[in-house]
């Protein structure tokens, strides 16, 4: 029983590595229409070579994928019917290979396609056992089918294998790094709690599980009260400390098992499975005691709480958060500090729009932005394509053919230097195989690779110095293919299954390089293949060109899978540095840019300007008018901040609705830039009523370096200034911070 009990836990998988599966699943699905496309010309060619006793494992290949699309609408264990799915796939392939009348074991490179997906899909032991599965089964089937063959050409399995091995050290990086950028994507860089992007997800999750059985689920929904009046008399970095002690606090109390997401500003979300109203109400009670029990930074915090709770096949996850938002502003409006029960049926509707002109010089049309309607799942206001580009704006304007700016030319370096440390072993994989196919294939067909492999080593090293990134990795790239086409052309005795070589390149290749690059190298690749197969063996692959199929299947295939999976390292890793609400950036990519902007000061002089800003009273409009009024707020200050900033001008939302503006410019042009985003913000309508904001404004001294933290402190300082003096105008810094001012603020809440 005990070594049940640790073989299950060993190879169980927790709903984090369950969520990432099926997360990159669910793309990866997106690729079947390319994937079957791909095996529609083998279906025409195949039964010429290998005979018409093929078709039928062909198609049971295809019922195989459409088989596997149903079962991952039933998320709860995506892992089996994934497994199921890629064992059946290699199965069939086995059985293509046995009744093939001729040069069946040349494809035996098709194997490694199930393999390398199990890599990128499943975490390290799984994909370890699937690997030791595929070479056994490889090397089992190949001496079942034709033992002779194996005998007298034994580089047919040891090539392969080589190859199985040297791919499976690179797949396990892709997913590392889709892993890594999906962590930090998900997480909210100044309290560790997981963010809105991940409650989001959460609730697609839920509300797709609710679709199959019912699932009881408990909304717990907290805010931190007067926690603006933190903000004004104690300034941001207290104000971010209460926050972090908050969430150390409310997460020890809720334990491991329940997540805490940071949905807003002082806005927090637990999520409860099985949960009933009581149980919500003393988790609700339990956490409001733990915030209060002590003060944080010399003050007494309280916080107020709305708990909701029901079965999804009564009430939809949409309708059960807005009852619990409901809820926790009736704790709100009746005196705070305290936990309310959702007990209304009917979530409560407080629709808002909020609007903005376009900037100057653009379009003479108004943007409308629509608050989502509180008992509507909440919805980022940009969408994950427009994010990338959105983040690649915020760069230099040094683009090219392959890649869109700066975001992307950073996304190469990091990529290739982690894909560096993996090349190694991967070397050692398929050089053993080499040297063992000497003896049948000479050493002239790994000579001409050498120098290349070494070149496109010695570039991953010193990725980070090189400024076109792109082009050196890709020409050292096209170098080693090359060198793979011209051994294929000097071999004594050219075989097809040799062709399988051009494979371990496009791993790293796709994992690197945004979609454009991912399909030249996809091009140059197939190419290369059938002129290699062409003019080495003009006499076997011109009467049967359908043996160019297998090598072809499988570099498309990497192509296809190892692109869905860097896209979504890309896009995640955008979605950490893009704030899904506002579109500027996130405080998590402040610290990319102070670097530049400090590597620039040093340089030389240089004017640097820091712009703090935030919305007059919002906390008060928040609880008038509900979170999806607010939310529209700053989503309509996003977009008039993003349309008036100009190249090398970098907007960041630190959190709620504090905002921060850095650009390389004297005090006076910083003071103009805030003069007009001022005017812009009293333009926006809510519901009726307009908003303001208070901007400070600080600057670099003159024969002063760059030091972000003074000219932080500065732009605080005079933030509060312009709050004191009446909020909605801008305050210049003075040369050194004052002291801190109390406001009495109407902000308060």
């Amino acid at each position: 029983m005990a070594f049940h009990t640790t073989l299950r836990r060993r190879w169980s998988l927790d709903a984090d590595e369950r969520g990432r599966i099926l997360g990159l699943a669910v793309r990866l699905r997106g690729a079947r229409g390319p994937a079957l496309a791909l095996l529609a010309p083998a279906t025409v060619l195949a039964p010429f070579t290998y005979g018409v006793a093929v078709l039928p494992f062909i198609a049971a290949i295809v019922a195989g994928f459409a088989l596997l699309g149903a079962a991952l609408r039933r998320p709860r264990r995506p892992e089996l019917p994934l497994v199921a799915s890629l064992v059946w796939t290699q199965l069939m392939l086995v059985g293509i290979f046995a009744v093939a009348t001729r040069y069946g074991l040349d494809a035996l490179g098709l194997l490694i396609l199930p393999a390398a997906a199990a890599c990128l899909l499943f975490p390290p032991r799984l994909a370890s056992a699937f690997l030791l599965w595929t070479a056994l089964g490889m090397a089992g089937a190949a001496f079942a089918i034709s033992p002779s063959r194996i005998a007298d050409a034994p580089p047919i399995l040891i090539l392969p294998l080589g190859v199985l091995l040297c791919v499976s050290l690179p797949a396990v990086m892709v997913r590392r790094l889709e892993v890594e950028s999906r962590d930090r994507a998900m997480t909210d860089p100044l309290t560790g709690a997981l963010n809105r992007m991940a409650l989001e997800l959460r609730l697609t999750e839920l509300a797709e599980e609710g679709t199959q059985l019912p699932i009881r689920v408990g909304v717990l929904m907290a805010d931190l009260d007067h926690f603006k009046a933190v903000n004004d008399e104690l300034g941001h970095s207290a104000g971010d400390a209460v926050l972090e002690e908050t969430v150390r606090r409310m997460r020890s109390e809720l334990g491991p098992l329940t997540p805490l997401y940071r949905a807003g500003g002082e806005e927090f979300v637990a999520l409860v499975a099985g949960a009933d109203t009581d149980q919500m109400e003393q988790i609700g009670e339990r956490l409001r005691s733990v915030v209060r029990d002590a003060p944080i930074e010399g003050r007494p915090i309280t916080v107020s709480i709305g708990v909701a709770c029901s079965t999804l096949d009564h009430l939809t996850v949409k309708d059960l958060l807005a009852r619990a938002d409901a809820a926790l502003y009736d704790a709100k409006r009746t005196g705070r500090d305290r936990v309310a029960v959702a007990l209304t049926p009917e979530p409560v509707e407080t629709p808002a729009s909020a609007t903005v002109p376009a900037a100057a010089g653009a379009e003479a049309t108004t943007l409308t932005v629509v608050a989502p309607d509180p008992a509507g799942q909440p919805e980022p206001a940009v969408h994950r394509e427009s994010l990338v580009a959105t983040a690649v704006s915020f760069g230099h304007d040094d683009r090219n053919w392959l890649v869109r700016g700066d975001f992307e030319r950073e996304h190469i370096r990091m990529a290739a230097r982690a894909m560096a440390g993996t090349h190694h072993g991967a070397l050692g994989m398929i050089g053993l195989a080499l040297a063992a196919s000497i003896p049948w294939l000479g050493w002239h067909l790994m000579l001409p690779a050498i120098l290349p492999v070494v070149g496109y080593h010695v570039v991953e090293r010193r990725i980070r110095r090189i400024r076109r990134p792109e082009l050196a990795l890709g020409a050292a790239w096209f170098a080693v293919q090359l060198g793979i086409f011209c051994g294929a052309l000097i071999v004594e005795t050219g075989e097809p299954y040799m062709l399988v070589l051009f494979v371990p390149m496009m791993i790293s290749v796709t994992a690197v390089f945004p979609s454009r690059g991912i399909l030249v190298a996809s091009v140059i690749t197939l190419t290369l293949i059938v002129l290699g197969g062409l003019l080495s063996r003009p006499d076997l692959l011109g009467p049967q060109p359908a043996l160019l199929l297998p090598p072809m299947l499988v570099v498309a295939g990497f192509a296809l899978m190892s692109s869905v999976a860097g896209r979504s390292a890309i896009e995640f890793k955008t979605q950490a540095v893009v704030d899904p609400l506002t579109g500027l950036l996130t405080r998590a990519a402040l610290q990319s840019r102070l670097d530049e902007l400090a590597k620039q000061s040093s340089l030389g002089a240089v004017d640097v300007s820091v712009i703090a800003f935030d919305v007059d009273a919002f906390k008060a409009l928040n609880d008038t008018y509900g979170h999806a009024a607010g939310d529209a707020v700053l989503q309509a200050v996003g977009e008039a901040t993003r349309a008036h900033l100009r190249a090398l001008e970098w907007g960041f939302r630190l959190g709620g609705d504090e905002f921060l503006i850095v650009i390389p410019a004297s005090e006076a042009q910083a003071m103009a830039l805030a003069t007009t985003l001022r005017a812009a913000l009293a333009t926006i309508d809510v519901a009726g009523a307009g908003i303001t904001g208070s901007f400070g404004v600080a600057a670099t001294l003159p024969g002063s370096t760059f030091d972000f933290d003074d000219l932080s402190r500065r732009a605080d300082a005079a933030l509060y200034e312009a709050k004191r003096s009446g909020r909605n105008r801008v305050a210049a810094a003075p040369a050194h911070v004052v002291s801190r001012v109390d406001v009495a603020s109407s902000d308060a809440a």
